[in-house]
């Protein structure tokens, strides 16, 4: 079956084609604009590439990265106050070093345009001379989306 979520569908569609995927039926999310192809996954499977790329977290504000991918890619709230309270219910009960932050994830979109375009026009996005903010973010979101693709 051919299922295409688009952007402002609602959470309740996502949990709902998730529980069918666990009676066996497949289902795979289709990018409208670029016809890429993601598999519908769990959060739990989602929680565990962010726990995999978080060694790769020098500061609070990569959280990005994670949040462009999972907005992007995989059907997360682009709205940062729910994307937020998705991933904070997700992540709670892990201990890591730099959790996720409302804050440091809206100041840091508001501070750079590029960071608010979709992850495909990061990827053409030349980097300035000395942008250390910017390749961390690529550095973090290539890396989970690769996770994420290889499950």
């Amino acid at each position: 079956m051919r299922v295409i979520l688009e952007q402002g569908d609602k959470p309740e569609m996502r949990s709902l084609i998730f529980s069918l995927q666990n009676c066996g039926l497949d289902f795979v999310i289709i990018e409208k604009q670029t016809k890429l192809v993601h598999k519908l996954l769990s959060d739990d499977e989602i929680k565990k590439a962010i726990l995999n790329v978080m060694p790769l977290f020098s500061v609070r504000s990569q959280w990005v990265a994670i949040y462009r991918v999972l907005v992007d890619y995989y059907g997360f709230p682009e709205d940062v106050s729910a994307f937020y309270r998705r991933v904070s219910k997700m992540m709670k009960g892990t201990n890591i070093c730099y959790a996720v932050n409302y804050q440091s994830i809206q100041k840091t979109l508001a501070a750079n345009s590029i960071l608010q375009k979709p992850f495909s026009q990061w990827e053409m996005y030349q980097i300035p001379m000395g942008d250390r903010l910017f390749a961390r973010q690529m550095l973090v979101a290539k890396s989970l989306l690769g996770l994420l693709e290889a499950i």
